[in-house]
């Protein structure tokens, strides 16, 4: 929308979906507590670019605010990547001074990219042993899936289920919209409750620091040398076939036709 300083507004920002298969591949590198991007993280249906966050777990944080400030770092990107980069994407030397970070905000911020999954792990830094963030989730009457549009692959809801626990019996990640419960309930997290209680049971042994490992997957990935990150001009006045703009909730995005968040007049 032209609301960041020094960014003109887009005309063809597709809405983010959440992606399962995204998710699980998330979930699936940030159990290996690896300060590096996997190696082999495309899909059948497309490229995938991936941003990750690694920062220390203080007492009593929530899952909720490690999640915002990894968001934070990768969005601070926005300041340091030149205009003229909007018109076409230049590789960033990412030994400069926040230099990555530019690949970080553009990874999300690719006009064509649409679909995003997600996963926090918490790791103990010297043995590298993974602690999994326990899933909250849950199916409402009137949950959106990705079965919902016509222009995504149809899945059934017992295959999302069966697919959202092929790697994750032991529960790992948690939704995007799920990190809120937690901060807006004011609980700590119980990971790192856990933690300390471990901890009681075994006095002579000291607490290892934790450090929570965040990981998004973003498709159909961007970042491509020489392409525009979007096109410039009025917000939202070119979305792409198959889309259309009026989204009531997250304004000036091109929401999937069938989107219940579409204000129709």
């Amino acid at each position: 929308m032209g609301l960041e300083a020094g960014q003109p507004p887009a005309t063809n920002m597709r809405k983010m979906y959440w992606d399962y298969e995204l998710e699980e591949m998330a979930e699936v590198w940030a159990r290996q507590c690896q300060k590096r991007h996997d190696e082999c993280r495309n899909t059948i249906r497309f490229n995938v670019l991936q941003n990750m966050d690694v920062r220390p777990v203080v007492p009593r944080v929530t899952e909720a605010q490690l999640l915002a400030d990894a968001v934070g770092a990768w969005y601070s990107g926005s300041r340091v990547l030149p205009p003229e980069h909007v018109w076409s994407f230049r590789q960033s030397n990412c030994s400069a001074p926040g230099g990555c970070n530019a690949h970080w905000y553009t990874a999300a911020a690719w006009a064509s990219t649409w679909r995003i999954g997600c996963s926090q792990a918490l790791c103990t830094v010297k043995k590298r042993s993974c602690i999994l963030y326990r899933k909250r989730r849950t199916l409402f009457q009137n949950e959106t899936t990705e079965e919902d549009f016509g222009n995504v692959t149809r899945t059934t809801v017992m295959e999302n289920i069966l697919r959202r626990t092929r790697y994750m019996t032991s529960a790992a990640s948690t939704r995007l919209e799920d990190f809120g419960t937690t901060i807006n309930s004011g609980n700590e997290s119980p990971l790192h409750r856990g933690i300390l209680e471990n901890a009681k049971k075994e006095k002579s042994r000291r607490i290892p620091k934790i450090a929570a490992f965040t990981i998004c997957n973003y498709g159909p990935a961007g970042n491509i040398d020489g392409f525009p990150i979007y096109e410039t001009g009025l917000t939202c006045s070119n979305c792409p076939q198959g889309t259309q703009c009026g989204d009531r909730t997250h304004r000036g995005l091109c929401s999937v036709n069938g989107d219940p968040d579409i204000k129709f007049s």
